[in-house]
């Protein structure tokens, strides 16, 4: 078996020019190994997005992974993105690289 990377990047752009863009990547094991947030948002703390980007690395997707990023998305203000959105992307954004391992697995 054949097993594979995956890299997923989606961008969101909010009405009035803001955007977020999420891209997270994956070792052969699916431990993730890259995350970058980068956008013309604003987050205060700004040491926010650090925090989420370091957390996420070195884990599997797992709801409780989830649940701890929506935790940490919920302790800062956002500003030029509305809170729903960002959420949204960055679990669209990690689903996708869980289902894209889940096939791997099975093939």
């Amino acid at each position: 078996m054949k097993l594979s990377t995956y890299t997923i990047t989606r961008v969101v752009k909010e009405k009035g020019g803001k955007y977020v863009s999420i891209e997270v990547g994956t070792d052969k094991y699916c431990t993730i190994n890259n995350a970058r947030i980068t956008g013309d948002f604003f987050a205060f703390p700004p040491e926010v997005i650090d925090e989420i980007e370091k957390y996420l690395k070195g884990r599997r997707v797992t709801r409780s992974l989830i649940e701890t990023i929506m935790s940490l998305i919920n302790s800062a203000v956002l500003l030029g993105v509305s809170r729903e959105k960002f959420q949204s992307l960055l679990i669209n954004v990690l689903e996708e690289v869980s289902k894209a391992c889940k096939v791997n697995a099975e093939n």
